[in-house]
């Protein structure tokens, strides 16, 4: 899971500067090296520890080991920085992981199966999940359903389906 993506040199001592992709950028404090990754790579290029940590301007700035000057900072421009299933935070009760949600199965109140669950958008007031629907279920190509208490009633990731209270117009 992407965690952040080095973004600029920052000075001239080799830091660079990292956009967190994580809603608690402060596991950046907390961690001893970072997986570098290209933008489709599965398998990290470098792993480098950590010298320094700080946050500057809602940036987090990484001085890495080894890396002290600005040529070299700069071939770090546009690595993702990777964390493992195993090292994400954890979440409060009843919130999720997108990679959680993707995959489940939307079925309703009544029990009708919608379809199932392809991506999650975050919208800034509530999340949106895209649904592929079951053939015969709608003429539409996606169902969207608003993450809101009134819709999403369960989320059940280890049983593989989320439980959806159908709203009027949801399939026209």
């Amino acid at each position: 899971m992407t965690i952040g993506q080095i973004v600029a040199v920052q000075g001239n001592r080799g830091e660079v500067k990292v956009i967190p992709e994580t809603e608690f950028p402060e596991r950046f404090f907390q961690m001893d090296s970072v997986k570098l990754f290209e933008k489709k790579g599965e398998q990290p290029i470098k792993i480098i520890s950590l010298e320094e940590c700080r946050i500057h301007k809602g940036a987090i700035i990484l001085k890495l080991n080894g890396v002290d000057s600005i040529s070299h900072a700069e071939m770090l421009r546009g690595m993702l920085i990777k964390v493992g299933h195993d090292e994400l935070m954890p979440l409060p009760e009843g919130r999720f992981y997108i990679f959680q949600i993707i995959g489940l199965e939307a079925i309703t109140t009544t029990g009708l199966k919608l379809g199932v669950i392809t991506d999650v958008l975050q919208t800034g007031a509530n999340d949106v999940y895209v649904v592929r629907p079951y053939d015969g279920i709608t003429k539409l190509k996606e169902i969207l359903i608003p993450v809101i208490p009134q819709v999403v009633s369960e989320i059940k990731p280890e049983e593989g389906f989320v439980i959806i209270e159908l709203m009027d117009g949801l399939l026209d």
